[in-house]
């Protein structure tokens, strides 16, 4: 028993360090310390986002797949209600798309910390499938409230993987 809670907290230290590592991605790029800072919005704060997070659940062996099709059925149960449990705050009106990002990136850490305080209530696991589908969730959501192309996205960065994944074997 302490061998796998051991492991489940290992992997959860690896999926924070991932989702922090979309923060740190995000905040390098926007810098003022880079010769250039780029100009980046929305697109490509999902893109750095769903990037890490399908080389997280591939070096995890957790299936993508499995995540959307959960996600899939989490919105079907969400039908007839009033406002999604993962639903994107309206107050990202802001002009600025990184800020908005930014502030969904901070639902989701509120999201992963009411869980992770319900689970120890419940005796429930706290562990990375959940917060895997949490993060995925409100990535999906935010790709619907911009009006962004997932499966161009998804392309894009099956492309980009592909690109590195040649890179490396030659």
């Amino acid at each position: 028993m302490e061998h796998h809670e051991s492991q489940n907290e290992t992997r959860l230290d690896e999926f924070f360090e991932m989702f922090d590592a979309v923060e740190d991605d995000i905040a390098e790029l926007v810098s003022d310390e880079n010769e250039e800072p780029r100009q980046i919005g929305g697109y490509e704060c999902l893109f750095i986002a769903f990037s890490n997070l399908r080389l997280y659940c591939e070096n995890s062996g957790i299936r993508l797949k499995q995540i959307e099709d959960q996600y899939k059925e989490l919105k079907k149960s969400q039908i007839d209600e009033e406002s999604g449990t993962l639903a994107v705050h309206e107050d990202l009106d802001e002009n600025n798309e990184v800020v908005n990002f930014c502030k969904l990136l901070e639902q989701i850490e509120d999201s992963f910390s009411a869980l992770e305080k319900r689970c120890e209530k419940s005796g429930e696991v706290f562990d990375e499938w959940a917060c895997v589908l949490i993060m995925y969730s409100y990535l999906r959501n935010y790709c619907v409230k911009e009006k962004v192309d997932f499966e161009k996205l998804l392309k894009e960065i099956s492309h980009l993987h592909s690109e590195i994944d040649k890179d490396e074997n030659s």
